[in-house]
């Protein structure tokens, strides 16, 4: 199987179908249009240069290059996240931080060194598979963060109720962070499930474009989800868990509006 190819004549035809999407967005007046526009040339300029960084990366290869690649897509995750949950205190945005990285980097160590048998210092495993699992991890947090806020806002009276019963805070927030956690995890189950059935996964599919046989692309695909599963739970448990605990004065005292 050879690797295949694609001119940039050949390459310019995808935009023509952006035109569907255009014509969707006119036709059911959803004012969306500029944005989708913006974000595929933004998309479009941010891969390009990325692409040639990394192919100067790959035949360049360093120690240095891979953690600055590293610490960039950790560094842009973590500020997405606090980004996007401005209400998080202090002590939490640096638990957000401490939690994505601890378990993005256990998880690559664990699948360069002990499932690929690769080094850290291979740019072509190490840096495709950080970026899988930071792409992830980050999306995971988001979801978890987001149906935690939800769900206290919601039942901010039924905590205070509790607290005034003398119920412990770990107890509290139990229920809350095992629903986080989980819809957390939902859009990489439905992945799961759907595999090889409905839908071909991004990295088996590129790496048979690449050349690669069926078979082998397969354990790679699985090894790959299995490791964004695991990223996204640890982070995701780290964060909530500890974290639900410091939303606590020393009173007991319920500090989050």
């Amino acid at each position: 199987m050879g690797t295949i190819t694609m001119s940039y004549t050949s390459f310019v035809w995808v935009y023509v179908l952006l035109l569907a999407v255009l014509s969707v967005f006119a036709y059911c007046h959803i004012p969306k249009s500029l944005a989708i526009i913006v974000a595929s040339l933004r998309m479009t300029a941010q891969l390009i240069v990325a692409g040639y960084v990394l192919l100067y990366v790959f035949q360049y290869p360093h120690w240095y290059f891979n953690v600055l690649y590293l610490c960039l897509m950790g560094g842009y995750c973590i500020y997405r996240v606090i980004h996007k949950n401005l209400w998080m205190p202090r002590v939490l945005r640096w638990l957000t931080g401490l939690s994505i990285l601890g378990s993005v980097v256990l998880i690559i160590l664990f699948m360069l060194y002990i499932v690929i048998e690769k080094s850290f210092l291979n740019p072509q495993f190490m840096i495709p598979i950080s970026g899988m699992l930071v792409g992830s991890t980050l999306t995971g947090t988001m979801l978890g963060l987001k149906t935690f806020r939800e769900q206290t806002q919601a039942r901010r009276a039924q905590i205070l109720v509790l607290m005034n019963m003398g119920a412990r805070p770990r107890k509290i927030m139990a229920p809350f962070v095992s629903t986080a956690i989980e819809s957390a995890l939902l859009p990489i189950i439905n992945n799961m499930v759907s595999m090889g059935i409905i839908s071909m996964p991004g990295m088996m599919t590129g790496q048979i474009l690449a050349g690669a046989m069926p078979n082998e692309a397969v354990l790679y695909q699985i090894s790959i989800i299995i490791a964004q599963c695991t990223a996204v739970a640890l982070s995701t448990f780290l964060l909530l868990h500890i974290g639900s605990q410091l939303l606590w004065n020393r009173q007991l005292q319920w500090t989050l509006d």
